[in-house]
This record gives C-alpha cells, structure tokens and sequence, in this order.
C-alpha cells in the first residue's frame, strides 16, 4: 500500500502513478555520479509491503516524466532543503555519491547551479 506523506506540488493521477507504482523508475543508486537530474517535483511516500515493512521511498519527475527514487534520508534532506530555497522556481540537482567514514555507502545530491538562472 502506497501512502503520500508530502509532496512539492499537487501532481495528476498519471504522475503519481508513475512516481510510486511504475516499473520503469530508475533508482537513484543506479545513475552515474556527476549526471544532472531536472526537478519538476518530488513525492515523499511509504510504501508497505506485504510483510508489514514500511519504507520511506523519495521520488523525484523531470519535465520528461523520467522518474528516480530512493530511500536515502540524506537526499531526501537535500532535496527538500534545495527545493525550499527555489521557492518553486525550475531547478536540476547533480547525483554524487561516497563512503562514510565508517566505509558505508551514501549518495547524496547538489543544486546544478548551471539550471537556475
């Protein structure tokens, strides 16, 4: 069960579908770091599984209706924080990615200052 906690904008039955049950959403950990990624909106949703797992899932449509996700509490922040400094204005982040001291995977996101004007 898919169940909207926020989302930057209201968005069509189309978008969020694909946002939140589409097979073709591209995980962010999958996408090549330094690849700018255009923001038309995001969704922050729970998705339950049958088990009774909940996870927090992120996911973000560009003006193409490509969609990206991921369950990183560090992107969602960032997004979110970018987001709120663009005040609704068209923005694109950069995907970056790294290891924790603690040698464990993260990525993360930064504004592409080249999409703002």
């Amino acid at each position: 069960m898919i169940t909207i906690k926020e989302q930057s904008r209201d968005f069509s039955a189309v978008e969020q579908y694909l946002m939140t049950l589409d097979n073709g959403i591209i995980s962010m950990k999958d996408v090549t770091d330094n690849t700018s990624i255009p923001v038309t909106g995001y969704i922050i949703f729970e998705d339950e599984k049958e088990n009774g797992d909940v996870n927090e899932i992120l996911s973000i449509i560009t003006d193409t209706k490509e969609v990206y996700s991921c369950q990183s509490a560090t992107f969602k922040r960032t997004v979110k924080d970018i987001a709120g400094i663009m005040k609704g204005e068209p923005f694109s982040v950069i995907k970056v990615s790294g290891k924790t001291k603690a040698g464990r995977d993260f990525i993360n996101c930064t504004l592409d200052v080249n999409s703002v004007k």
